[in-house]
């Protein structure tokens, strides 16, 4: 039994649907490296991240498996600051009124934001696909990450971040993963871009 927890655990992650105030995690999954914009100029120290604990880690499955890249976070660089605080006041002036919320839930939410070394990898039907950022509540607070490289060699641009910012940040205003009656957290990363 103990050995299926760690498969079980990483299941639900990689699988979790959204729902306000539920513990589910909410990854947004993107393809492989395709864009040659900016990257992000500066430096990170690897000192910055801290491990997630209690009821995060547990969660997340750091209690089963640490080495998951989503078990260390650090606070946002001041240029990933800055460009997500300019993200939300960009929004604030979108001509869409579901955008201006959109930046509305950032400028709340956005002294919460944490990085993440890299994406979450996952293998599906001969893809991979990489986990660039996730949302989840824990007790009633939501929790926003953003990774800031694919893999070891590949960095995200602060443009890429912005995007996994809308995505993630679109959860805490209803937005689902599957498309429907209202927009989907993928149709607000592309449509308030």
């Amino acid at each position: 039994m103990r050995a299926v927890r760690p498969i079980v655990t990483i299941g639900i992650i990689l699988t979790a649907a959204c729902a306000p105030h539920r513990s589910a995690v909410v990854f947004d999954l993107r393809p492989g490296p395709a864009s040659d914009t900016k990257r992000l100029s500066t430096e990170v120290l690897e000192t910055a991240y801290s491990p997630v604990s209690g009821k995060a880690a547990v969660l997340l499955g750091c209690d089963v498996r640490r080495d998951l890249p989503v078990c260390a976070i650090a606070e946002p660089s001041l240029e990933e600051d800055s460009a997500f605080r300019a993200e939300a006041a960009r929004l604030a002036d979108h001509p869409d009124a579901r955008c201006r919320r959109l930046g509305q839930a950032i400028r709340e939410n956005e002294p919460g934001v944490r990085m993440y070394r890299k994406a979450l990898v996952r293998e599906a039907g001969g893809v991979r696909l990489y986990g660039v950022g996730h949302a989840y509540v824990l007790d009633y607070v939501w929790q926003i990450r953003v990774a800031r490289k694919l893999d070891d060699l590949n960095e995200r641009s602060l443009d890429e971040m912005k995007r996994t910012l809308r995505h993630e940040m679109s959860h805490t205003i209803g937005a689902t993963e599957v498309p429907g009656v209202s927009w989907s957290a993928e149709e607000y990363a592309t449509r308030c871009g």
